[in-house]
């Protein structure tokens, strides 16, 4: 698989002192930890350690999105997780994408103050910065610590596809798997990203669309 959201990050991605390669994080990282040690693995290339990084629902629904995979395989996705080689496959895509686009080296953005996201329970925001550039990675809390949640972080790129996939998904075999996917991770994401941008009235109205495309479905 080969991420297209890339490009709509390669102002806000880069990795400062690289982490151990290999080594987990603890469950105990703070917001802006945690999103250093993501920036980490990606610049050395540790993409087994995504899978304590990056909260696994939401980055299913975005890879299937990315890619058009079947509703079939997104449920398999969904039901099984990403293995080593998926998780490999999908942020070396990424990687490689972000460099077509990207003019700077990944050392060249520094990871900020955490912000809170009003109105919003579970989830937080931590700035980035380059000298040309402020953006934020948007993380989700779990029972395992703060991981990334990939919808809130790039959900405002992927607002059509993201319904669009959703409702055609609601005639298949797999509807309940997938709204149920929707219900627990994208909307929650989607919402988060509502907070930093609520004027983003397009966002509003599709964030609206697929809550109730979920809501109504199995």
């Amino acid at each position: 698989m080969r991420s297209l959201v890339a490009a709509i990050l390669f102002l806000l991605l880069a990795g400062c002192a690289s982490a151990d390669e290999g080594e987990p994080p603890a469950p105990s990282l703070s917001p802006v930890a945690a999103t250093q040690a993501w920036l980490d693995a990606l610049a050395s290339e540790d993409y087994i350690s995504m899978e304590e990084l990056v909260e696994p629902t939401g980055l299913a629904v975005v890879a299937a999105v990315e890619n058009n995979l079947r509703s079939d395989e997104l449920a398999g996705l969904l039901q099984s997780g990403f293995t080593d080689e998926l998780h490999t496959q999908y942020w070396r895509g990424f990687n490689e994408s972000l460099e077509a686009f990207r003019d700077e080296p990944l050392t060249a953005v520094t990871v900020g103050e955490e912000i809170g996201l009003a109105g919003v329970v579970g989830h937080t925001a931590v700035v980035l910065e380059t000298d040309r550039a402020v953006g934020n990675v948007i993380l989700l809390e779990t029972p395992d610590g703060w991981k990334v949640d990939f919808v809130a972080t790039v959900g405002p790129a992927l607002m059509g596809p993201l319904g669009e996939y959703l409702a055609a998904a609601l005639a298949g075999d797999h509807a309940a798997v997938i709204s149920t996917a929707y219900r627990d991770a994208v909307v929650p994401g989607l919402e988060a990203a509502l907070a930093l941008d609520q004027d983003n009235n397009a966002l509003v109205f599709e964030a609206e669309y697929i809550r109730q495309l979920a809501s109504a479905a199995p």
